[in-house]
């Protein structure tokens, strides 16, 4: 099993809101790529010292198989260039079912 965490912002980088039809998309491609995920929490931090960032945490595990390396920079290529961000952090976790 792995854990997936994509740390989504919902503003762009001077402050305005990221519209919800692109927010929809990305959620559109996660069912597409993972069959289904979780918005646990919403979180924000100081970026740069001056601007705070809300972000979304969206949560993913996948039972058997990894998602392919390829397809998820692919993924974040896409989200990156919608969403007019330098980077969006994408981790991935190995998980022991007990």
């Amino acid at each position: 099993m792995r854990k997936y965490e994509i740390h989504l912002p919902s503003t762009y980088s001077d402050g305005k809101p990221i519209e919800q039809e692109k927010i929809r998309r990305v959620r559109e491609e996660l069912i597409v790529i993972f069959g289904s995920f979780t918005v646990p929490n919403r979180r924000a931090w100081k970026f740069d010292g001056t601007r705070c960032i809300e972000m979304v945490r969206i949560e993913i595990i996948t039972i058997g198989d990894k998602v392919p390396t390829k397809r998820l920079k692919d993924f974040k290529e896409r989200v990156k260039e919608s969403l007019q961000q330098i980077d969006i952090l994408i981790t991935t976790h190995s998980i022991q079912r007990f």
